[in-house]
């Protein structure tokens, strides 16, 4: 009698485990794919001028300036941005 017990021990935690890593992989999944959400629809300046920026400058320190800077304010963005890159580069050397 143990080892049905124990079988059904064992069934339990691992359908237990395989719930878990599925829940952890749906918020992995969901994570993604509102990222991308919310780059096509960044109201506080245009695709194309991020665009240029983040090759200019790279996606942190554009995604940082975003966050920082007031809304549609796209001058305090690129200052911003380059500040950011520059301090970056700067402590490199």
């Amino acid at each position: 009698m143990p080892s049905q017990l124990d079988a059904v021990f064992g069934w339990g935690f691992t359908l237990i485990g395989l719930a878990a890593v599925a829940a952890a992989a749906g918020r992995i999944a969901t994570a993604i794919f509102q990222e991308e959400k919310q780059l096509e629809f960044m109201p506080s300046i245009s695709l194309d001028k991020r665009l240029e920026l983040e090759e200019k400058y790279g996606r942190w320190a554009v995604v940082t300036a975003i966050g920082v800077c007031p809304h549609d304010d796209w001058r305090c963005i690129e200052r911003e941005a380059k500040r950011l890159y520059e301090s970056r580069v700067y402590r490199r050397m």
